[in-house]
């Protein structure tokens, strides 16, 4: 037998056994009033076909056509009964296979829209034919009655069977081409891919499908208890009950989205019948069936947790996309401004013959140093971009005073002690980039605020906790780059002479905490 045969028969089986369940419940709901309203044998055609296809649909007829032979008084409801449902699986079949864009697992409200079209088209379409077979003379009442019942069973059960069956029975469903899959887990980012550190979560991992099962069912099983409670003490109280069922629905929406509300409201319909049947048999309020009235009621019931878990689950579904596209838009933002982070940097690099390497080294130790002294993701995304552009200001200063290689004049100094200022100006002018100026503005102040030191701290003056720890972090590693850097008005400091200078102005020009994580950084990774 070839893997396709084998497959098909498999299906075949499945439809066969999904068949043979549906005529066991229908067989067992017939004694339960409030059961028999449902439409068994539309809900296992339209489920058997849209899993398991062609294969499925034949099982499921067998089954059905097997139950009816019991029946041979009537071969032509047999036959065209089994023809009818057959129809209307076959249009559920068609529907995810020709239309674009769904999935069986509900992953968006197309594929609900186009289930519900579909299933309710055929379930009016059976329930008619079979009603004309049946040639009753109150033909557009009962076919009313039988499509009423039939259509709100595909509508609230055949989601909860479908996402079961894509769930559990994947290795088994006939394909389906261009078929969306199920959402599952998704984890938002929105920060930081340029620091190395793990971006900020907006929209958390979706939860253990099973530890939701386990949680969802213990909500159903206490709505149901309290329901059949207030319902069995308090008169009058059954509608109101009902609404507790809603409370799972929501929970199951909230953490799953639309799949998650169709399939709690299908549940719930579950529980809901059970609670109906059981309150019913107590009160002996029906003989064989509910009056007309009450299967209105008890439709319009199933029809809310249907509508609320559809609104709910795409209302937390869109939410879901939204989330997705601002993620997106953020991850676009930000690789556009590494863009113009770098083209600043090759222009401060192209300004002063000095700078070649020396912004990257700076960028590379200040965000190790940053990292260790736990900045959260943004705060070290904005020191990456002040560290690599901390001297873009020196654009701003004439190439004759920045590559001067004998000592600077004093007004010289104070031309390139403009540079800071000049950079955070141009910084909080490029949207995206303005939260980085002040950390430009004062990587040259010293952490006592001295102004007569041999190297006075500017533009502000001012100490401490003033100064932002990035604008500290930046002054640490700048300074070590510099010291230990060829210039045109010295040679390169020894490492080791420039770690000895950093300790000798720890607490003066530089913060000490800082320094002390920098040196401990440099010992595992060698500067350079």
């Amino acid at each position: 037998m070839t893997g396709a045969w084998k497959s098909r028969l498999i299906r075949f089986a499945w439809g066969l056994g999904v068949g043979v369940a549906a005529k066991l419940v229908g067989a067992w709901g017939q004694t339960h009033p409030v059961f028999a309203l449902l439409g068994y044998s539309s809900l296992s055609f339209v489920s058997a076909s849209a899993l398991f296809g062609w294969a499925g649909l034949v099982g499921v007829a067998g089954a059905h056509v097997t139950a009816l032979l019991a029946r041979p008084e009537e071969p032509l409801y047999v036959l065209a009964g089994t023809l009818a449902y057959l129809a209307a699986g076959a249009l559920v079949y068609l529907a995810f296979r020709r239309v674009p864009g769904i999935g069986r697992g509900m992953p968006n409200l197309r594929s609900f829209q186009t289930y519900a079209v579909a299933s309710g088209v055929g379930g009016i379409l059976s329930s008619t034919m079979v009603t004309a077979i049946l040639a009753r003379s109150d033909f557009w009442h009962s076919a009313g009655l039988w499509s009423r019942s039939t259509v709100v069973s595909v509508w609230i059960f055949g989601p909860l069977l479908l996402i079961a069956g894509q769930r559990l029975l994947r290795r088994w469903l006939v394909p389906i081409p261009g078929e969306i899959p199920a959402r599952r887990k998704r984890l938002f980012m929105l920060a930081g891919e340029v620091t190395g550190q793990r971006e900020e979560v907006v929209a958390r991992l979706e939860p253990q499908l099973a530890h939701s099962v386990f949680v969802g069912t213990g909500l159903i099983a206490l709505a149901s208890v309290v329901a059949l409670s207030l319902s069995m003490t308090v008169r009058g109280s059954g509608d109101w009950a009902s609404l507790l069922f809603l409370l799972p629905i929501f929970w199951a929406a909230r953490r799953h989205r639309l799949a998650g509300g169709l399939f709690a409201a299908g549940v719930a319909g579950l529980a809901f019948l059970t609670v109906e049947a059981v309150e019913q048999n107590r009160l002996a309020a029906l003989a064989a069936r509910p009056t007309q009235a009450d299967e209105i009621q008890i439709y319009a019931h199933l029809l809310i947790f249907l509508l609320i878990g559809v609104l709910l689950g795409q209302g937390h579904e869109r939410e879901t996309e939204l989330l997705e596209k601002l993620a997106e838009s953020n991850r676009r933002l930000r690789r556009d401004l590494q863009r113009v982070v770098r083209a600043l940097t090759g222009a401060v690099e192209a300004k002063d013959l000095y700078t070649e390497g020396h912004l990257q080294r700076v960028s590379a130790f200040a965000i190790d140093v940053g990292r260790r002294l736990g900045l959260g993701t943004r705060d070290l995304e904005m020191l990456q971009i002040a560290s690599a552009l901390h001297d873009i200001g020196k654009i701003g200063i004439p190439e004759q005073i920045l590559n001067k290689p004998g000592p600077l004049g004093d007004e010289e100094r104070q031309s390139v002690e403009r540079h800071p200022e000049i950079g955070a100006r141009i910084l909080e002018a490029v949207e995206g980039l303005e939260d980085a100026a002040p950390l430009v503005r004062h990587h040259q102040e010293r952490f006592d605020g001295c102004r007569d030191a041999a190297f006075p701290g500017y533009p502000a003056g001012i100490a401490r906790d003033e100064i932002p720890l990035g604008a500290r972090i930046i002054a640490v590693v700048d300074a070590f780059d510099a010291m230990t850097t060829d210039r045109a008005y010295r040679a390169a400091m020894p490492v080791d002479e420039a770690v000895e200078e950093l300790r000798r102005e720890r607490g003066r020009q530089f913060d000490p905490w800082v320094v002390d994580v920098f040196l401990r950084l440099i010992e595992e990774k060698p500067w350079g």
